[in-house]
């Protein structure tokens, strides 16, 4: 019978507390101080509290070992476990047998596999006074339910170390990272219930559907709780990673919504729904969702969900999609779904999951197998044993080792500075009179390959060259994302020990040289508008910035990308927040990198000229730049969100339309505390003027409000922290109306005013607004200066550069005839603004007048 075994390592994690709290819950997590070894984790005994308890991550893999040694159906089955100790806070399992019980206790073994981890929840003293016997029982509920422990206390503990005494009372949740994460939603829900008197409401979505309808960054859900006042708690984005039984699926999962008042979640309510509606195509049948599926190697795809969630979180929350990976461990699934509303953020996401599996390299040396011995198992256990990642599989074909980047290739470098290890393998191989090929295999992106060999294979060629033609250098295909790079050595083991060692220090060198080709990258967005300007009169500037750092550029414009395909899903939705695409690449080898970041120096620094007019000639040329600034309410931009089906891609494509480049803010979040931002355009003289119109005419309809200057009331009763004015103004407006609400102090007025504008594009709506805040503004008497429509005025200017493209005078006096007849003649910009047209001179209502107007008597 063949004899088998497989060695992997796994990161140890564990809670241990000694203090008691006020509420303690009993879920059976807790082991006592019997179970744990105190050379692991020396704990002080304090007098006044328990005996040290433990929560950790190796109790249920002790218990599965012992059960799969005890069903090893002969004595040539077996696991081994190594606790981890205090040099390497590390778990050891080495699995030995036949290939049928290596890879059944393999699967049992990573299922039984978990992280610990603890969430705090800090208490107001208000809250913890509130604390009675139906919150302790459902909190205790909640324990249960998601298998957690929980504790209410007043301590300060990461619990490692012996708990300190802190002023804040807080719950602690205590448990694996999966559970810990529902409990901490539930807890905070009734937190918010019981003991912050908060009214709770909750939407029905899918799990796959949360990160699209947030957005990148969720940015579409915190805009929300901006404009309300309202807690959103979102369902955790990867409940199953180590076989959490708390769900039993992610087909209806809720997004919850907490606020003190009814009409704060209403208008949530409506938002979120509003939001879902674009997205999910059970309810719309324009929303589009874009799935793709794809396959990684199953012992890379393990690594990669127990060691980077942050990472593939951080993947999910970048592009707006949403990602689904087998559990640790899953027999027979090694596949990958992507979800997203776009092709291109559902492939961007894949090229970045599939960078992640590039981040695991293997070594494999092949020999003929020999009998496995305890020596060799155990000088293997050593090998590995302080490798976090490193998984090592000996059977008849050698020993594979798959692992993180840094720490195979440490293990190379410690076969070639450790002559132990090399005198291991030459007694071994002479025994077996056998030939070793040690072989080591890095993963690439496809679209990589060409630029990885250079022209005519001249990179794979200039390594060979430099280290005599001794290894070999092969491509794999892998799959439709990467290929395979393996380097192998072949080396005698019969005579010298030194030709091994020369071995393996050759294998080190070719993967180093490789390394250092490898590309290097960075992408970021320039305008399109400045693109002409910075790459010069045939690539000319661009081209010498390449040069001198030994780097690649490459531009690329929207009207290319459009041409490819005219399919709406490609590009997807952009939602609340606008994001520009990547329309420039930085590209080297390694060995280069640090350019990078001086070349991407140089090019900002183009930029800054382009937008100053001191753009380099281009054949004695320089283009000129005007600039249109377009005054943007907020209030317009809300309702331009809604208005374009939560689309902000039409600035792109007015951008594209007209050449130039439009400062568009990027979210409600850009108008910081101002009710109003300055959007700026940038092109050609008319360009600029006609794209200004064109965005002008997109914006709603408004009606204006000026009140005379009181400072201290208005600031008080119009005001967003004001309850009163959002629950009788702004969200009923908003809610029943479509209606949005901006509100300043216009200090630069002569004299100074209050201004109120209300915005819509249902001229009808707008008018009943006004009405009702009219009877507002009266009610709370304040004094009405004047009430009328926001009318749209452009007001153009040449730009405060000179004023027309100019020929550069080299050496002859002759003035170009395109040129200003006085260079020092400077025209100021003007903006295109939606504020009413005045004279110079604003006649100011008398006194009676105003008190009439505001129905009080004189």
């Amino acid at each position: 019978m063949d004899q088998n075994f497989v060695i992997l390592s796994l990161e140890y994690s564990y809670l241990i507390n000694s203090s008691v709290g006020f509420f303690e819950s009993n879920s059976g997590l807790w082991q006592n101080q019997e179970s744990y070894s105190h050379t692991l984790m020396p704990y002080p005994e304090s007098k006044g509290q328990k005996a040290p308890r433990i929560i950790d991550n190796l109790a249920s893999l002790r218990s599965t070992s012992m059960m799969l040694n005890n069903n090893g159906m002969g004595e040539s089955n077996h696991i081994k476990l190594i606790e981890p100790q205090l040099a390497s806070q590390l778990i050891t399992v080495s699995i030995n047998g036949n290939e049928t019980f290596i890879n059944n206790s393999r699967t049992e073994i990573l299922k039984a596999y978990h992280h610990v981890n603890f969430k705090r929840i800090p208490l107001r003293t208000s809250e913890v006074e509130k604390i009675g016997a139906n919150f302790a029982h459902r909190l205790d509920a909640i324990a249960k339910r998601c298998n957690v422990e929980i504790i209410i206390s007043s301590m300060d503990t990461d619990f490692k170390a012996p708990p300190k005494t802190s002023s804040t009372t807080s719950v602690f949740i205590l448990g694996s990272t999966d559970n810990t994460c529902l409990a901490e939603t539930e807890t905070k829900i009734l937190i918010d219930t019981l003991l912050r008197n908060c009214l709770v409401d909750r939407v029905s979505v899918p799990l796959s559907l949360i990160p699209i309808i947030g957005g990148p960054g969720l940015a579409n859900f915190a805009e929300i709780t901006r404009q309300s006042n309202v807690t959103i708690y979102l369902p955790y984005l990867m409940p199953s990673i180590f076989h959490s039984e708390v769900l039993e699926t992610n087909d209806d999962m809720k997004i919850w919504m907490t606020s003190n008042k009814t009409s704060e979640v209403k208008l949530t309510m409506a938002n979120v729904g509003d939001l879902i509606d674009v997205v999910d195509p059970r309810k719309s049948s324009d929303a589009k969702l874009y799935t793709q599926t794809v396959e990684f190697p199953k012992e890379k795809l393990d690594l990669v969900g127990v060691y980077h969630q942050n990472d593939i979180s951080n993947i999910m929350l970048k592009h707006g999609v949403y990602i689904q990976i087998p559990s640790f461990g899953e027999p027979g699934n090694n596949k990958v779904i992507v979800q997203g509303n776009s092709k291109d953020t559902v492939s961007s996401a894949i090229e970045e999951l599939s960078t992640l599996s590039g981040s695991f390299y293997g070594l494999n040396l092949k020999f003929r197998k020999g009998l496995a011995s305890a020596e060799l198992e155990y000088y293997f256990i050593n090998l590995i044993s302080n490798k976090k990642t490193c998984v090592l599989t000996y059977n008849e074909n050698g020993i594979y080792i798959i692992g993180e980047r840094s720490e195979v290739r440490c293990l190379l470098r410690e076969f070639v500075s450790n002559s132990n290890a090399t005198t291991f393998f030459t007694s071994m191989m002479s025994e077996l009179d056998a030939k070793l090929s040690i072989e080591f295999s890095m993963e690439l992106n496809n679209s990589q390959k060409e630029f990885l060999s250079g022209k005519k294979n001249g990179k794979i060629a200039k390594i060979l060259n430099q280290l005599n033609h001794i290894p070999t250098i092969k491509y794999e295909h892998l799959n439709d994302l990467n290929f395979i790079i393996k380097t192998s050595v072949d080396a005698e083991t019969s005579y010298k020990n030194k030709q091994l060692l020369s071995s393996f220090e050759i294998l080190n060198q070719a993967v180093k040289l490789i390394e250092m080709e490898m590309p290097a990258e960075m992408h970021f967005n320039i305008p399109e508008v400045f693109h002409k300007s910075i790459i010069g009169n045939g690539g000319s500037t661009i081209q010498s910035i390449m040069k001198r750092y030994n780097v690649f550029i490459k531009f690329s414009s929207s009207a290319g990308t459009k041409n490819k395909t005219n399919d709406k899903v490609s590009e997807g939705k952009i939602l609340y927040s606008f994001k520009r695409r990547d329309n420039v690449l930085i590209k080297c080898p390694m060995k280069n990198s640090k350019n990078i970041l001086f070349v991407k120096h140089e090019i900002d620094q183009l930029v800054s000229q382009c937008c100053q007019n001191k753009c380099p000639p281009s054949n004695g040329i320089s283009a000129i730049y005007h600039n249109v600034d377009v005054k943007l309410y907020r209030s317009h931009y809300s309702m331009l969100i809604k208005k374009m089906k939560y689309d902000l891609r039409f600035i792109n494509e007015l951008e594209a339309e007209h050449g130039t480049f439009i400062s568009f803010p990027s979210s409600l979040q850009s108008f910081s505390n101002n009710s109003s931002f300055l959007v700026s355009i940038k092109g050609g003289e008319m360009n600029t003027k006609i794209c200004a119109q064109r965005l002008a005419q997109l914006f709603p309809q408004s009606y204006e409000f000026q009140l005379t200057y009181c400072p201290g009331k208005f600031e008080e009763l119009i005001s967003h922290k004001n309850q009163e004015f959002r629950d009788k103004i702004v969200i009923p407006l908003k809610l029943l109306l479509d209606i949005e609400i901006d509100f300043s102090t216009l200090l630069q007025a002569q004299p100074c005013f209050h201004q109120l504008i209300l915005s819509s594009y249902d001229e009808k709506n707008l008018g009943v607004a006004v009405q009702i805040m009219t009877h507002f503004l009266r009610e709370k008497q304040f004094l009405i200066i004047n009430k009328q429509q926001l009318k749209t005025e452009s007001i153009y200017s040449d730009t405060a550069s000179e004023s027309s493209p100019t020929k550069k005078n080299s050496g002859n006096r002759n003035r170009s005839p395109t040129r200003s007849p006085n260079k020092n003649h400077k025209r100021p910009l003007k903006s295109i603004t939606n504020e009413p047209v005045k004279n110079k001179k604003v006649p100011t209502p008398d006194l009676r007048s105003r008190m009439t107007e505001c129905g009080v008597r004189p």
